[in-house]
């Protein structure tokens, strides 16, 4: 019985993914660091977080006019909550380059 073989690029798929999980969690960390730092953490992570998701809604929701949408799922909502505007923007630039 043979052993099951991996898809030629199958190793350089998962080292862009590891290296996008890791771009993704140091920008968080950055983001939540800078938050911390302004001596308003709440208050700058509820307006972040409140502008990042009404822009994914709002992306969402446009997305039957402009063709480019992101469903807004878990991630996704994670992703505006805490990066916020920038979030969304970096979010819909993936998409546009990677045509996911």
């Amino acid at each position: 019985m043979q052993a099951a073989q991996e898809p030629p690029g199958a190793e350089v798929s998962m080292m862009s993914h590891s290296l996008l999980l890791a771009a993704a969690g140091a920008a968080c960390i950055t983001v939540l660091a800078a938050l911390w730092r302004s001596g308003k953490f709440l208050r700058a992570l509820l307006f972040s977080a409140v502008t990042g998701n009404l822009a994914l809604f709002g992306v969402a929701y446009l997305g039957a006019f402009t063709g480019v949408t992101i469903a807004p799922g878990p991630i996704s909502v994670s992703i505006a909550t805490v990066l916020g505007i920038p979030g969304v923007i970096l979010m819909l630039a993936l998409r546009l380059i990677f045509r996911a």
